[in-house]
């Protein structure tokens, strides 16, 4: 009897490729490491939710919210990430503070924030500018 082979699938149930998610949690990873030495983002703190392709980011009493969505099925491929504040007891509000969507490769296309734009998510100066910025959003 033959083993069937695994056929490596563009996305998934949700429309997110597993490399978009991959590259995702590659800058959540990053992220937790944003404050490692820098001033500014002492006591930064990020919790990551793989089952929901989110993570919390926590600094000077602003939570912010970031959610990985689908890019569909659009070539190239790429992802979109929403960032929205969240008050004390959890809830997310309504509004956007920033949207960014990257490629395949990790590099940030688009952004809400021009500054972001060229960022890669996946290396530790993108993944330190992108939460910074999002978090410099937030409190202002």
């Amino acid at each position: 009897m033959k083993k069937a082979a695994k056929k490596k699938g563009v996305g998934d149930a949700s429309g997110i490729g597993q490399v978009l998610r991959g590259l995702f949690q590659s800058f959540a990873k990053l992220a937790e490491q944003a404050a490692d030495g820098r001033a500014q983002l002492r006591g930064l703190r990020v919790a990551y939710d793989p089952k929901a392709d989110r993570i919390v980011v926590v600094h000077i009493g602003s939570r912010v919210e970031f959610v990985l969505l689908s890019g569909g099925d659009s070539l190239p491929p790429h992802a979109d990430v929403e960032c929205r504040r969240m008050d004390s007891s959890g809830i997310t509000e309504e509004s956007t503070i920033a949207r960014l969507r990257f490629n395949d490769t990790g590099v940030v296309s688009e952004s809400t924030i021009p500054e972001l734009v060229n960022e890669r998510i996946d290396q530790a100066p993108g993944a330190w500018s992108i939460v910074a910025a999002v978090m410099w959003s937030a409190h202002f």
